[in-house]
């Protein structure tokens, strides 16, 4: 289902027109931006630029290397940790983490 509903734009007669909004947010605490590099819905390298142009000690990125859609309840016990200790304790982790 998620297959054929990602080709249903293939032949669209209107050309689209597409502006990446601004998202830096000089300043701000730090954001935490999970990406997963199996995710066949949200492609990891949308993670990753959204990290970067989030700003520098802004953006925070934390990959999971692991199949699907989502990461959180991936059932990866490092990055539910790391995700619970950023939201519920206020702990950030290094830009760049790993897990999976």
């Amino acid at each position: 289902m998620l297959a054929w509903s990602l080709t249903q734009c293939t032949d669209w007669p209107v050309r689209g027109a597409w502006r990446t909004p601004d998202v830096s947010a000089p300043g701000a605490a730090p954001i935490l931006v999970v990406g997963n590099t199996g995710d066949p819905a949200t492609p990891y390298a949308g993670a990753r630029k959204m990290a970067q142009e989030l700003g520098p000690g802004v953006g925070v990125r934390l990959t999971y290397r692991g199949e699907g859609h989502g990461a959180y309840d991936s059932g990866d016990a490092c990055v539910r940790r790391t995700v619970n200790d950023y939201l519920l304790r206020g702990k950030v982790p290094a830009s760049g983490k790993v897990c999976g």
